[in-house]
């Protein structure tokens, strides 16, 4: 009976044990999903090229060819309480149709940086911010002389203090009641136009040039910046990304 006895206590202790490394192992490794520090690195990079040729096409149409190029970085820091998420994306296109010349179909500039601490739960204080621009000039086409825009014309640069939610590395919302956005024009020719919202020259009776165009703008408002980004299946990645601005 005695050793009945000690044999139950034996295997019990042992269950009892089992039991509690196995309990503590999943408490380590939801520790550890949660925690998980250091840097996360990727990026999409693609190259589409695209090429039409008719011949005696009774339907109609013209020879085409376009070529169109996409980088999309990200380097995302998590340490403590503490993230850093950054992106860049960079998109660039070209198309030449029948006899015309090549025009620009594509041509993106998109930096973000976010730095936030967190607050609760899935809450964190936040700031950001984020640059926009192009590489090269664009014209009104057809007129090709024209030029309408080019590198820093325009720019944006948008700073803004607020609160981010991450409730998973799936979709992301940022919200800022203090925003500061910056339009730059470094054109003087479309800054005495007034592009892009700039102050445009100011003229005399005799079209006497009297001050020349603003090449900044300064606005401050609420900021609003929602991110979806999913692996749908392999090797296919949907994201969208909503930015709302109100001065």
């Amino acid at each position: 009976m005695k050793k009945i006895f000690l044999t139950l206590v034996a295997i019990a202790t042992i269950g009892f044990a089992t039991a509690q490394t196995t309990e503590a192992e999943k408490s380590l490794k939801t520790q550890s999903k949660d925690t998980l520090d250091g840097w996360k690195t990727g990026g999409v990079t693609s190259l589409n090229l695209t090429q039409v040729g008719l011949t005696n096409w009774q339907a109609g149409g013209e020879n085409s060819m376009s070529v169109t190029g996409l980088l999309s970085l990200y380097a995302n820091l998590k340490k403590g309480n503490s993230t850093w998420d950054n992106s860049l994306d960079l998109a660039y296109g070209i198309l030449q149709q029948g006899d015309a010349d090549v025009v620009k179909t594509d041509d993106r500039i998109d930096f973000t940086s976010k730095y936030g601490q967190k607050a609760f739960k899935n809450w964190y204080y936040a700031g950001l911010v984020n640059f926009k621009s192009q590489m090269t000039a664009g014209y009104n086409y057809p007129d090709d002389s024209t030029e309408i825009s080019n590198f820093l014309a325009p720019g944006y640069l948008l700073g803004a203090i607020g609160m981010d939610y991450k409730p998973n590395e799936v979709f992301n919302l940022f919200i800022s009641p203090i925003t500061t956005k910056m339009t730059i024009v470094n054109d003087q020719t479309l800054a005495d136009a007034g592009a892009f919202g700039v102050d445009p020259a100011e003229y005399d009776d005799a079209f006497t040039l009297v001050s020349a165009g603003k090449k900044t703008r300064t606005e401050y408002g609420g900021y609003l910046r929602a991110l979806f980004k999913k692996d749908v299946m392999k090797n296919v990645n949907l994201q969208s990304k909503l930015e709302l601005l109100s001065n």
